[in-house]
């Protein structure tokens, strides 16, 4: 894989800001509010980002697997997600979280979330963190066992949108049966419970191997393809069920950001200030959630009130970005 392509790093930084608005804001405005409502289906853009850079990342390393591989690979993992992650699952449980029990942190700190009810979870996006994370154990295997037999990146692409096109209707799976506290979301896709958003995560995974391991678009005048992809991608932003082609689109794009080619879209991605969001996407991520909890009103104004909130989830993450994401790794590698 090239050295960092600050254009996939300034995605990131777009994705994690569309999420934060999704959590903080309802507009009244038809135009606004059908994009800023759609901001669930950014967590699968964060998948599909994912699978494709570990994909062109390790496809050389995982021809031939062995138990070294395997374990730098989980300790890379680790120390990328894990410091940030547990420290805020300590501080939620320690200054949020009322009479928490012994299996609710140990579920939360393994990030096990995805396999027991939903009303377990510290923070509403960790289940996003628990199905990448089990995705992480997996992926070495997969990957290999598709160089193994040459499987091709059409098949593993048809294969994420039919497991995405019956993930709505697979019944719930998770340990614990109790009545679930939180609301479940009534839009197409949004799925964040139990086994079902660990299928979610898979059809993501698929779409973004299945899409590095396809030849590159060549269409000479103007980048065109690529363009058309990004209008069509907010075009369907305004439909109902259109969000089911947005993983798929969404990897057109990256994979448009991975070449050489120069763009619009890549200038846009890799001005500083997307690029710093980039940088603290992850902490910002997490962050968000945990100050839109504290329901905090420092003006009256409903919109002024959650843009404070939103820079002020977005300074702490430059901090837990400097101090904690940057500095910490539980692993030598």
């Amino acid at each position: 894989m090239r050295n960092e392509i600050k254009s996939l790093t300034g995605l990131r930084g777009i994705v994690a800001l569309w999420v934060t608005f999704f959590h903080f804001f309802y507009f009244k405005t038809y135009w606004i509010q059908s994009v800023v409502g759609k901001g669930y289906v950014a967590v699968d853009i964060f998948f599909v980002l994912s699978a494709f850079l570990l994909t062109v990342s390790y496809s050389g390393k995982f021809k031939n697997l062995n138990t070294e591989g395997v374990q730098r690979f989980y300790k890379k993992r680790i120390n990328r997600i894990y410091p940030m992650y547990f420290f805020s699952v300590v501080f939620i449980s320690v200054f949020i979280a009322e009479n928490l029990s012994l299996s609710e942190f140990l579920i939360n700190a393994g990030l096990l979330q995805c396999f027991f009810n939903p009303n377990y979870s510290l923070n509403e996006v960790y289940w996003s963190l628990s199905t990448e994370w089990i995705c992480y154990l997996i992926f070495p295997f997969l990957l290999r066992l598709i160089l193994k037999y040459k499987i091709n990146g059409w098949i593993l692409i048809v294969s994420g949108l039919a497991i995405r096109l019956i993930s709505p209707y697979l019944p719930d799976m998770y340990w614990d049966d109790a009545q679930v506290t939180g609301n479940r979301s009534t839009q197409y896709l949004d799925i964040v419970f139990g086994v079902n958003s660990l299928i979610r995560t898979v059809s993501c995974y698929f779409l973004g191997i299945g899409i590095a391991f396809l030849p590159e678009i060549r269409i000479r005048k103007n980048n065109l393809f690529v363009y058309v992809v990004v209008i069509v991608f907010f075009l369907l932003m305004y439909t109902g069920r259109g969000v089911f082609f947005v993983p798929l689109l969404s990897a057109l794009i990256i994979k448009h950001l991975y070449s050489e080619k120069k763009s619009l879209i890549k200038m846009f991605l890799e001005t500083k200030v997307v690029y710093f969001l980039g940088n603290i996407s992850y902490s910002l991520y997490i962050i968000h959630y945990i100050v839109k909890r504290q329901k905090m009103t420092i003006v009256d104004s409903y919109y002024l009130n959650n843009f404070l909130l939103i820079g002020f989830s977005i300074l702490l993450s430059y901090f837990s970005y400097i101090l904690i994401e940057r500095k910490i790794r539980i692993f030598k590698t």
